[in-house]
């Protein structure tokens, strides 16, 4: 089992900090990582920071920036050439501060009415549409399944069938984020293909189709979700992928900074218990 030491943290568990002082949180939790987004108070991916300012930030905590959060509707064939030209800004934008990676989410929208084969077309003509922007900057494409009932890439099956469709494996890999593992009632994993693991727990008294977002916090003994075994499995069988912790919930937000990084010392122990 990997150690605290292996482990990452998305901005969306503080969006309140800014990026600079968010990787100097990181480091004081013993972070390896932090994953930027692009849907905060402030859009810009480096929250006006200066490349070389994260840089040396990096430099000095020892942190590095493990994914850019996220090119959202990346299957939506009307936006297309939107989307690669949005993803190519983001790409040059990861690439000034060493980032290598970017996270794919799919169209999640009640009003998409496409069906299951123009579903897996769109997919595969999105992966290969931005297979040359990934190939040309050396980057590596995230793609998460929603596990959403509204999802248009509900299951990891999909999105390997996709991958594998398009050509072009050696640039894609698949986000086993456990919350939407949880919803989608998946049992497969896939750890051969999986490139990055989002991890955050949900505490009983909440109908599953009840769940969202802001259910997610800290993974805990009260966690319905049961993150140790997803996790255990997939390392169990090879993974090699990095963890990163992605709780939405605003609870986080209102603690302090002290009690929030006890918190993931806490949760940390029981992740990895051996």
């Amino acid at each position: 089992m990997q150690t605290a030491r292996d482990f990452g943290l998305n901005r969306i568990i503080r969006p309140d900090l800014p990026l600079i002082g968010f990787i100097r949180f990181a480091a004081e939790c013993s972070a390896r990582y932090v994953e930027i987004r692009n849907d905060l108070a402030d859009p810009s991916l480096l929250g006006g920071e200066s490349p070389e300012q994260v840089r040396a930030a990096c430099e000095e905590t020892g942190i590095s920036i493990l994914t850019v959060n996220a090119l959202q509707r990346f299957n939506d064939p009307a936006l297309l050439q939107a989307k690669k030209d949005e993803l190519r800004e983001m790409m040059e934008t990861a690439a000034s501060v060493g980032c290598r990676q970017i996270v794919l989410c799919p169209v999640n929208d009640p009003a998409d009415d496409r069906g299951a084969d123009g579903r897996h077309r769109d997919l595969v003509a999105a992966l290969k549409g931005y297979a040359p922007l990934f190939e040309e900057l050396g980057m590596i494409g995230l793609v998460e399944p929603l596990g959403f009932a509204i999802s248009s890439l509900r299951f990891k099956k999909q999105a390997a069938a996709g991958i594998a469709a398009s050509g072009r494996p050696e640039l894609y890999r698949i986000v086993h984020d456990t919350f939407h593992h949880y919803l989608s009632g998946e049992t497969e994993v896939y750890p051969a293909e999986t490139g990055l693991i989002h991890a955050s727990g949900v505490p009983g008294g909440k109908l599953l189709e009840d769940m969202t977002d802001d259910d997610r916090v800290l993974i805990g003994e009260n966690d319905v979700m049961d993150n140790r075994s997803q996790v255990a499995e997939l390392y169990r069988r090879g993974c090699t992928a990095e963890l990163s912790y992605e709780p939405f919930s605003p609870e986080m937000s209102r603690m302090s900074t002290n009690e929030l990084r006890a918190r993931v010392t806490e949760s940390l122990k029981y992740l990895f218990v051996e």
